[in-house]
């Protein structure tokens, strides 16, 4: 067996095992002599031998009652044999299924969490197969191969409840012991017990949108405002439920347990986190009006306590007051408005001067790199008349003044443009090139953060293909600097299509142009030389309607570009037509 193939397999279990991260990491005093042997076996491919060597250490462990070793090698049980056996997922079930019955406790619990998840990635694996499968009633369904989604989601439920059953014993057992089979991570004060472990990977469960469980017409939402009450008045409020299936219903009812079992902790930080967990489900969830003030004032309430773990709350204000604001369109009257991107910003500068390496104050930093971020961009017609001048609209955020320069885009030039695709030397060969114009252009900026419009006038230009530039700083460095360019012509042919038919037209008066040449080129790649070739084709004439119609070669297709003349004037667009 490839080992990277296998390494690739045991992180889809370990998404769901509580395996250290670090699968050939020995693990001292715990059969490291064993598991080495596994790993060596493992790294040589013989899957087959390493199984056997697992089955070893399972057994030994289940003599010396080991409980994190024995779940351990049943999870490499589990984990080898899905290449060894046929329907692999429905005996790792039923391997995990029948070591419960025999555990104690905790390690019943963690293998209940365990078990469910396994469904849940059944499910999730087997869903194409459930849409049109009908719901049987009264039928023992001793194979899960025969059950439908309500059947999978009901079991699911029961295991992940079946997991925090003992609170009491949960809520005292300590994470150390459990080192061999638990990921450590770098928060662990966050999930202190194994009872904060396994009702967090319970609520990964419950928190999802249910949209494949069928919803009686009286069906569960959460609409109950207590739901963003202070975490004292949620967890003692009462959720009125009739849905047997809901699984929103579950986790409030989890999130109110850890509430109360954090509510006397010395150190707030995972009562904070929780709870914010909770406010941040609500809001997604829920249903009842006012829902976003109803969200800034819960997390005011967690705000209030001002420490590092609740910064996170106040960066959520700062976000979500951002979000809010941006909804409005640049233009209205700041005042009037009930939300601004200046007060978010405001909220994000506190929490960044006060805890600056908390998550809320690492969070802030980045949304305020979002409200400053500069932005300019440029937008006109494709082409443009000559010897008129036209408007050019300017789309900006943050930038007071923005600095233009047009330049000519030679063939040769045109060349170099279509082969680059790395963008910092595309735009040195651009600011390299000499302009034929440039000015400074004051924009009008609003003290709102927001991105706003405008329109320039571009003097007169004339017959010819151009770069208009635009750059916030004098300079036109690269350096953090919001650079934009717009490629545009200037003629006065214009042309008409329906098919292999074309008009050529003056674009001012719409009259044909008799006599225009019409050079038809055929764009290929080149895939030896990575390069784009164009070839020439026919040359035509327009007839006194500048009328042309292009020749339709069977069983070819071609990807053509038109180059017109007409007296001085000449039009070369980039735009590819299939013929």
């Amino acid at each position: 067996m490839n080992y990277k193939k296998y390494s690739l397999l045991l992180v889809f279990i370990l998404l769901f095992s509580f395996i250290e991260t670090n699968l050939f990491a020995q693990v001292s005093n715990d059969y490291g002599k064993e598991w080495k042997q596994v790993d060596e076996l493992i790294k040589k491919g013989l899957t087959k031998s390493a199984l056997e060597q697992t089955v070893i250490i399972y057994e030994t462990a289940k003599k010396d009652n080991n409980d994190p070793q024995i779940i351990k090698a049943l999870l490499f049980r589990i984990t080898l044999g899905r290449n060894l056996q046929e329907d692999a997922n429905v005996k790792s079930i039923a391997l995990v299924e029948t070591e419960i019955q025999t555990s104690r406790q905790p390690a019943r619990s963690i293998l209940n969490s365990i078990l469910a998840e396994m469904y849940w990635h059944f499910l999730q694996q087997n869903r194409y197969k459930f849409y049109n499968r009908t719901k049987t009633v009264d039928f023992k369904k001793n194979d899960i191969l025969t059950w439908g989604i309500d059947d999978l989601h009901k079991k699911i439920g029961e295991l992940y409840l079946a997991s925090i059953k003992e609170e009491k014993l949960l809520q005292q057992s300590r994470l150390e012991p459990l080192d061999a089979i638990i990921i450590k991570g770098n928060v662990r004060y966050l999930r202190p017990t194994l009872y904060d472990l396994l009702a967090h990977r319970a609520l990964d469960y419950f928190k999802n949108d249910e949209r494949d469980i069928n919803r009686p017409a009286y069906a569960f939402e959460i609409k109950d405002k207590e739901a963003f009450a202070p975490m004292a008045v949620f967890a003692a409020h009462k959720f009125i439920n009739k849905d047997s299936a809901s699984l929103h219903y579950y986790a409030l009812l989890i999130y109110q347990k850890l509430l109360k079992f954090h509510a006397a902790d010395a150190k707030p930080d995972a009562l904070i986190d929780v709870d914010i967990e909770r406010i941040n489900f609500v809001k997604q969830y829920g249903v009842m009006n006012n829902k976003d003030g109803l969200y800034l004032l819960a997390l005011t309430e967690i705000k209030k306590i001002n420490n590092a773990a609740s910064a996170q709350a106040t960066y959520l204000i700062a976000q979500e007051i951002y979000n809010l604001a941006s909804q409005v369109k640049a233009g209205f009257d700041s005042a009037s408005e009930k939300y601004s991107i200046k007060q978010s910003k405001k909220i994000a500068d506190a929490v960044v001067k006060l805890f600056p390496e908390s998550e809320g104050g690492i969070n802030a930093k980045n949304l305020l790199n979002r409200i400053l971020h500069k932005e300019l961009s440029l937008t006109s017609e494709k082409v443009n008349v000559p010897g008129e001048p036209f408007r050019t609209l300017v789309t900006y955020k943050n930038i007071n003044t923005t600095n233009f320069r047009i330049i000519q885009v030679t063939p040769e030039f045109k060349n170099l443009l279509e082969i680059n695709s790395d963008n910092d030397k595309l735009w040195n060969k651009l600011i390299s090139q000499p302009s034929l114009r440039s000015w400074k252009q004051p924009l009008p900026l609003p003290d709102d953060y927001k991105t706003h419009f405008t329109e320039i006038k571009v003097d007169a230009l004339p017959v010819g293909e151009y770069a208009l530039l635009a750059s916030a700083a004098e300079d036109f460095n690269l350096n953090k600097n919001p650079l934009s360019a717009h490629y545009f012509h200037v003629s006065n042919i214009s042309y008409l299509n329906n098919g292999n038919e074309y008009f050529v037209l003056d674009r001012t008066t719409g009259k044909p142009l008799a006599g225009a040449k019409v050079q038809v080129w055929n764009q290929r790649y080149d895939y030896n030389t990575r390069k784009n070739i164009f070839e020439k084709l026919e040359l035509l004439t327009a007839d006194k309607n500048g009328y042309v119609k292009l020749s339709n070669k069977k069983n070819t297709e071609r990807n053509i570009r038109l180059e017109i003349t007409y007296q001085n004037d000449k039009l070369f667009l980039g735009d590819n037509q299939y013929s």
